[in-house]
């Protein structure tokens, strides 16, 4: 199963996805499928991945912890959910205030896995 479909499984199953996108560790898209413009989904990933390696970074250093699970960012009017694959790559999932987080979480450990599989 290619990448795309994964990522389009996830948006199709959670209420409130407005798209999914697989980047390597330099914040460059491997893959992604959104309801949303492509530009959005590939800036708002690439700033995720910003994110998720300075808290990597930071944890490690602070509490010699750097196995972070994933990540989850609220906004007024957005929610990010930023979740690694493995040390090279990452997955983030934008969803509308609404999505329901225990869903959320169900659905992201679900993809990783799946996108795990096809490595």
């Amino acid at each position: 199963m290619p990448f795309k479909e994964i990522l389009k499984g996830i948006v199709d199953r959670v209420k409130g996805a407005q798209g999914a996108i697989l980047l390597d560790w330099e914040g460059e898209a491997v893959d992604q499928y959104a309801v949303i413009p492509e530009y959005d989904i590939k800036f708002i990933g690439a700033h995720m991945g910003i994110i998720l390696y300075n808290l990597n970074k930071r944890l490690s250093e602070e509490l010699g912890d750097d196995d972070i699970k994933g990540v989850t960012i609220d906004l007024d009017k957005k929610r990010f959910a930023i979740y690694p694959v493995d040390k090279d790559y990452f997955a983030v999932l934008v969803l509308s205030p609404e999505a329901v987080s225990g869903l959320v979480r169900y659905e992201i450990e679900r993809t990783i896995k799946a996108i795990r599989e096809q490595f």
